[in-house]
């Protein structure tokens, strides 16, 4: 009888882990790493990207043509016209009812590499935190990508906004229900561009915005 008891016990105990596993938020998750850790902006992408950010070769280009595309189906990102890629995930993101939000991309402003990935479901709950936390730790002079897909304004707040703001965007507060968006912003430095298209009605989409900028690449020492 205490065998089986104390196997119960073990049992619950593995469920509970795993329950909390599978149904810890976004949210949560970005803080529990941030308090975790003792890194700052300038680890942002060893956190939470794997690219090479001191990676430089002879081949590297002297400027990024980008080319973002933000719609109600579908979000690309192109840069010299391949699909950013990093991860095996492809930022080409056309499923239906799949990847409503923010897309982030980050590139390193020396190489063009790409730095992080991300998704924010900012029509969600927590979700615009988690994203002006993600923001606020990529180091200054990397380039900033942005596009929404469907809907990404709804549980987008203040706080949010306010980051979005201060890397210059200047439609962020503006930003409303189904409403089309990108930018490519350097942070800290220039907005390469930004597109922006609202709206009409409750039940309609933002037509797609399609924005394409030149980037010019500098050393990693150098001021943006």
């Amino acid at each position: 009888m205490a065998a089986v008891f104390a196997a119960a016990l073990i049992i619950k105990a593995v469920l509970i882990f795993l329950l909390s596993v599978i149904f810890i938020d976004r949210f949560s998750l970005s803080v529990l790493v941030l308090i975790a850790s003792d890194f700052g902006g300038e680890h942002m992408d060893e956190l939470f990207g794997r690219g090479d950010y001191n990676a430089q070769v002879d081949s590297t280009p002297a400027s990024l043509s980008i080319e973002v595309l933000s719609s109600q189906s579908r979000v690309t990102v192109t840069v010299d016209g391949a699909t950013v890629s990093t991860h095996f995930v492809i930022v080409e993101d056309g499923e239906k009812g799949e990847g409503r939000g923010m897309h982030i991309v980050v590139l390193n402003q020396a190489s063009g590499s790409v730095m992080s990935q991300r998704l924010f479901d900012t029509y969600s709950l927590h979700e615009d935190e988690a994203m002006a936390l993600f923001l606020n730790m990529i180091s200054d002079g990397r380039i900033v990508i942005f596009s929404i897909k469907d809907e990404g304004t709804y549980q987008l707040k203040g706080g949010a906004r306010s980051v979005l703001t201060r890397l210059g965007s200047r439609h962020a507060q503006g930003l409303s229900w189904r409403d089309m968006w990108a930018m490519v912003v350097q942070k800290g430095g220039k907005v390469h561009g930004e597109s922006y298209s609202k709206s009409p009605a409750f039940s309609s989409w933002g037509a797609s915005v399609i924005l394409t900028v030149q980037v010019p690449l500098i050393p990693l020492d150098s001021k943006y």
